[in-house]
């Protein structure tokens, strides 16, 4: 029998959007699975209401912006300590102290993203190696698993070509006439 796909986003208050955008880009995958998004009560969650949703979780989403808040660090801290899956994400481009010491004591690197679409991107790419699954926990068909083989494949060469470096004219840059100093001096 399938499973369901169970997904927690955890945000700090900065980027409480992104959210919305993890939910889209879950909502576009080329397949139509089971899947459970969860998060934090919005109002002053208890450390029992987070266990609830973090606990039996495939994978903890944990997006970083430029400031660690509450309960974000709890959510955190919560994850690692019942060994779920973190993928830490983080958008921090002027970074508190707190944040910095935060962003430094993770066990895995930070994963940088720019933009809500460089976000969705990223996890589109995630949740498709996740409904890859050797085992097929989440019941895909043959056709199923080919799209989703596409999907990725598709997105693995947006991701090449957007962590290109711009070089030459394409980067910008200053084009001189030398015939106008030409004109000046005859």
């Amino acid at each position: 029998m399938a499973e369901t796909l169970r997904i927690f986003v955890s945000t700090t208050l900065d980027l409480e959007a992104e959210r919305a955008v993890i939910g889209r880009a879950i909502a576009e995958l080329p397949v139509q699975i089971g899947i459970e998004i969860r998060r934090a009560p919005a109002l002053t969650p208890t450390l029992d209401e987070i266990f609830e949703r973090v606990a039996n979780c495939d994978r903890v989403y944990f997006v970083m912006g430029n400031d660690i808040t509450a309960p974000a660090g709890l959510e955190w801290n919560l994850a690692w300590r019942l060994e779920r899956s973190v993928l830490p994400l983080r958008r921090s481009p002027k970074p508190t102290p707190a944040a910095q010491e935060f962003q430094r004591m993770s066990p895995i690197p930070w994963i940088d993203f720019r933009s809500a679409t460089d976000l969705a991107r990223i996890v589109s790419l995630d949740v498709a190696r996740l409904l890859r699954h050797p085992a097929n926990r989440y019941g895909l068909t043959l056709p199923e698993l080919e799209r989703l083989e596409l999907y990725i494949r598709r997105l693995d060469k947006k991701e090449m070509n957007v962590g290109r470096e711009p070089t030459g004219a394409e980067g910008g840059g200053v084009l001189l006439d030398s015939r106008q100093g030409e004109e000046e001096t005859a």
